[in-house]
């Protein structure tokens, strides 16, 4: 009896021994758990508060006011994402003031946003020159640069089109899933779309420029990945066309009513642009 109580005596304590070393090694994980629980949170603040300066440069790039065109009203709004967002926009006049150009962009994030901006800094005086490069061009080199630059998952749409109010010519150039939809009196709706993917690491093709010629009473309407994304395009078409003798503000704001009303937030996941453009007339009208 006194050999099995011993024997039983020296079980416990290996048990015993046994349990106190798990504890310690449970013990050590724990550690080693929350000093990993604390640099993810650091790494976490980190990533937060770069996305924070990325949306305020974007902020301070992205132009704030419209230059008035003779025999064009423009209307534009831009609503802030709440979980994605990169959308840019921006509407100005070459040195040849018979001429002004649109350029709007949609990028998968804020930091590929930030670099799209610094890019169109970059070749800013070709855009505005007189005699500057056509859209297809000005977009390729873009795309050539962002290539170098952008990150396995970034991603930009671009259009980029130039009006001259010489003749009401409308040439322009896009890649990715930013359309333009075009509405001429008496008129089937055509959709200014893009067979090119946006622009990425793996973009390698060659983009192509494409005109119409703009009538008067005549609007252009482009939104971007954001706003088709909620819509379709089968929706937008049939609210351009049920309001085609509103103004550019109505149908700007009929657009993004639509989009709030079927996705059910007021405030969009992803940043919406819409913009209109429509032709009062072209008394202005020169000879070549």
């Amino acid at each position: 009896m006194s050999d099995e109580n011993t024997q039983l005596k020296k079980q416990v304590a290996a048990l015993q021994a046994e349990l106190a070393k798990k504890d310690s090694e449970v013990m050590t994980y724990r550690q080693e758990l929350l000093k990993f629980s604390q640099k993810l949170d650091v790494l976490m603040s980190q990533i937060a508060g770069d996305m924070k300066l990325l949306n305020q440069v974007q902020k301070v790039l992205a132009p704030t006011e419209i230059p008035t065109i003779p025999g064009f009203e423009i209307s534009r709004k831009f609503v802030y994402g709440s979980k994605q967002g990169g959308d840019y926009f921006d509407i100005f006049e070459h040195e040849d003031k018979m001429k002004f150009g649109m350029l709007i962009a949609s990028s998968s994030g804020y930091a590929m946003s930030a670099l799209f901006m610094s890019l169109i800094l970059k070749v800013s005086h070709v855009l505005e020159a007189k005699k500057g490069n056509s859209p297809d061009k000005i977009l390729q080199q873009i795309a050539e640069d962002l290539k170098k630059l952008a990150a396995p998952q970034d991603s930009t749409s671009a259009f980029y089109a130039v009006v001259d109010r010489r003749d009401f010519s409308l040439q322009f150039c896009s890649a990715g899933n930013i359309n333009g939809y075009y509405l001429a009196p008496q008129k089937p709706l055509q959709v200014l779309k893009s067979t090119n993917s946006a622009f990425s690491q793996q973009f390698s093709e060659k983009l192509s420029l494409a005109s119409i010629e703009l009538e008067a009473k005549s609007k252009i309407c482009i939104v971007t990945e954001g706003l088709s994304e909620v819509l379709g395009t089968e929706n937008i078409v049939k609210i351009m066309t049920d309001n085609a003798k509103n103004s550019v503000h109505d149908l700007r704001n009929e657009l993004l009513f639509q989009a709030q009303k079927k996705s059910g937030s007021e405030e969009p996941l992803r940043d919406q642009t819409v913009v209109v453009v429509e032709v009062k007339d072209r008394m202005i009208k020169l000879a070549k």
